[in-house]
C-alpha cells in the first residue's frame, strides 16, 4: 500500500513578495515635482519627471508580485530558470543555515550529478522546516514508486 497517496502529484512554492515602500514613496514624491513643472510649463521636465514616476510605482508592483521560485513533483525538483532535477540524481539534500553577523540565511545544498549545488532560499514563502518535510515526502514516495516498479518486472 502507498503510504504517500496524499502527496499532490507537484507542489509550487513562491517567493515572498518584497515590500519596498521606498520606490512607492519615490514614484509618488516624483508625481508631484510633475504638477509643479506642469504650473511652471516646464513640459519637457514634467514628462521626464512622470516617466520617472511611472517607472518607480511600476519596479514596486513589479517587486510586490508573488512569484514561483520552486516546482517540487514525483520525480523531482526544479527551480525556476533552472532544469529539471530527477530525484534519483539528488543526492544529500539539506537546508544550511548561514549566521553571518545580524544576517541570518538559508541555502539549499544537495549533490546532483556529482556535482554540489547550494542555492540560496532567501524570500520564500514556507519556512525550512516545511520546505524539509516536503523534500522528504517527495523523495520518499519517487523511492516507493522505483520499488514498485521494479516488483512489477
Amino acid at each position: 500500500m502507498n503510504t504517500h497517496e496524499d502527496i499532490p502529484t507537484h507542489s509550487i512554492i513562491y517567493s515572498r513578495p518584497t515590500d519596498q515602500l521606498l520606490l512607492l514613496l519615490g514614484g509618488l514624491g516624483t508625481f508631484l515635482y510633475v504638477i509643479i513643472f506642469l504650473i511652471k510649463t516646464a513640459y519637457f521636465t514634467a514628462f521626464t519627471f512622470l516617466m520617472l514616476s511611472i517607472f518607480l510605482v511600476y519596479k514596486y508592483l513589479d517587486n510586490s508580485k508573488v512569484k514561483p521560485k520552486l516546482i517540487l513533483s514525483k520525480e523531482g525538483i526544479q527551480f525556476i530558470g533552472q532544469p529539471f532535477v530527477s530525484w534519483a540524481f539528488v543526492h544529500g539534500l539539506r537546508i544550511r543555515s548561514d549566521v553571518k553577523g545580524n544576517t541570518y540565511s538559508e541555502t539549499l545544498v544537495f549533490t546532483n550529478n556529482g556535482r554540489i549545488q547550494e542555492i540560496p532560499l532567501a524570500q520564500l514563502d514556507i519556512s525550512s522546516w516545511q520546505l524539509e518535510q516536503l523534500f522528504e515526502q517527495y523523495q520518499d514516495s519517487f523511492r516507493e514508486n522505483l520499488t514498485e516498479d521494479s516488483e512489477l518486472y
